[in-house]
């Protein structure tokens, strides 16, 4: 029967699960998703897809975005790694021989 039933104790959260600052438990992506839509009417999954793509623009190495975005496959966060032409120049200069001065 239900009411004979005791109750579970709370889980504890793991250790990286706690915010080093306040020493209380992070919210779980799907609550941080169901808080966001109700009280900000945002989407939380746009949210982390427009950081990935900040952090490609600012030419943030792909093994770093990866490690922020929790991605496993490199495939999966090259979509938010996009060179603009800047990138493509510097890249270009670094391969171009040096000219001699003489």
């Amino acid at each position: 029967m239900l009411s004979e039933r005791r109750p579970v104790p709370a889980r504890r959260p793991a250790a990286a699960d706690i915010c080093p600052h306040t020493r209380r438990a992070r919210l779980g992506y799907d609550r941080a998703r169901v808080l966001l839509e109700k009280y900000a009417s945002l989407d939380l999954h746009q949210l982390r897809h427009s950081a990935a793509t900040h952090l490609g623009e600012a030419e943030v190495p792909l093994q770093l975005i990866m490690g922020k975005t929790r991605h496993k496959n490199p495939r999966t966060a090259m979509r938010y790694v996009k060179p603009g032409a800047e990138a493509i120049a510097k890249v270009t200069e670094v391969l171009a021989p040096r000219r001699r001065t003489h």
